[in-house]
């Protein structure tokens, strides 16, 4: 069994040299409904794709700010019961409100009612039908089933909305990835990840598990680096990202596109599933420089590695870090760049805060979030102006919260 933790997953980018002529655009579209002027870059290779370069000032004035109101928290730090999550690595939520919790430690499915009241539990761990061995993530299709990936088994778990088991589906098994990027994108298709030729491929089906075709996953132009730990026997394989070191994620849009962020660059790129490059957004910005503290505090985050005979080369970590962490894309299609704060001021910083742009690739604004999130993994759901996501308090006690966006 190979087990891979994060960095995340990369992509390749072609660019070309291009004339840039600056505009100034009246605000418009989903993610800037105000009046206002957007000053940036815009052009069009040769290829059609659009190059939109933002200088670090803000669309949105101070009153046109989102805003982000929690109205729901589930959780309880001396609970016994299903509102003590051992470990959050999946959700998702329906359009009643329901919330589906896959909890990591005890391998099942718990749901929540709209006022955060438990409903029932789905599944649970063992081998047998409806079990999980390594479960990956829990998703709902459109006519309400659950689907649960479960790794560990090679196969996906099917349950109507009672939570009755119906069948099982067979996938390729015997490799855990947390966070599991496959499962239902916003087109509805769901993604099985292939563990073939570096697990770069997914396999997409129908909503009743029929094939629809396989697709390759996006490249990162600079190979990320990583500690490697070989069992004697050379059966297994543990690896873990370098920290600081500049990375790729990418999520599904809902148009069917794929989005990818490249941290180091601030570089935001919209693709087809083959590879055409559409949108190519950046973003002045500049690095952050790696303090002592940090670096200890890195080495002890990979105790789970070094405990397993793993060994960490310091000389690898890289004096500063990228600006950015990760992002996600709403179900407007407006993208959320989560920011890195610098050391100095994380005491002085509540939440997560996020560079918000429109589809077009115009920055509208910051958007600093009431409460952290769990690293943004999984990444939050955002949902008819609703923002689902894991959290934490002081003590490390997870929970899912709901918040309202608020748009002025």
């Amino acid at each position: 069994m190979t087990t891979i933790a994060p960095p995340f997953p990369r992509t390749s980018l072609h660019s070309a040299p291009a004339l840039i002529i600056p505009l100034l655009l009246a605000a418009c579209g989903s993610g800037a409904d105000a009046v206002g002027t957007w000053s940036g870059t815009v052009d069009t290779l040769p290829s059609g794709e659009i190059v939109v370069h933002n200088a670090d000032e803000p669309l949105w004035t101070p009153e046109q700010a989102w805003q982000v109101v929690e109205d729901l928290r589930i959780g309880e730090a001396m609970s016994e019961g299903p509102d003590l999550f051992g470990g959050i690595y999946s959700f998702d939520a329906d359009a009643w409100g329901r919330i589906f919790v896959l909890d990591d430690q005890a391998q099942e499915v718990r749901i929540f009612d709209s006022e955060g009241a438990f409903v029932r539990t789905v599944g649970r761990k063992g081998e047998g039908p409806g079990e999980f061995t390594q479960a990956g993530s829990v998703d709902l299709s459109r006519n309400g089933e659950i689907w649960v990936m479960g790794l560990g088994q090679g196969r996906v778990s099917i349950f109507d909305t009672t939570g009755t088991f119906l069948r099982q589906e067979r996938t390729d098994g015997g490799f855990v990835v947390k966070p599991y990027p496959g499962g239902f994108d916003p087109m509805g298709r769901y993604n099985v990840l292939i563990p073939t030729g570096g697990m770069r491929t997914m396999a997409r089906f129908d909503q009743y598990y029929n094939p629809i075709d396989t697709i390759s996953l996006p490249e990162d132009p600079e190979e990320g680096e990583y500690f490697e730990n070989v069992s004697e026997d050379g059966s297994s394989t543990m690896r873990a990202g370098v920290p600081f070191q500049d990375y790729m994620t990418w999520r599904f849009s809902p148009t069917g596109t794929v989005w990818t962020l490249l941290t180091g660059r601030y570089q935001l790129t919209e693709m087809t599933i083959d590879g055409k490059v559409l949108r190519t957004i950046t973003k002045d910005h500049e690095r952050i420089p790696v303090t002592d503290e940090e670096r200890e505090q890195a080495v002890e985050n990979l105790g789970w590695f070094t405990s397993q005979g793993g060994q960490i080369d310091r000389s690898k970590f890289p004096g500063t870090k990228p600006s950015t962490v990760s992002f996600f894309v709403d179900d407007e299609g407006n993208l959320w760049v989560e920011r890195q704060v610098p050391a100095a001021d994380e005491n002085d910083v509540v939440g997560r805060i996020f560079d918000i742009f429109d589809g077009q690739g115009r920055y509208l604004g910051m958007l600093r979030l009431p409460f952290e999130l769990h690293h943004t993994i999984p990444a939050p759901i955002v949902r008819e102006g609703v923002l689902y996501g894991a959290t934490y308090d002081e003590i490390g006690v997870l929970y899912v919260v709901r918040g309202r966006i608020v748009k002025p």
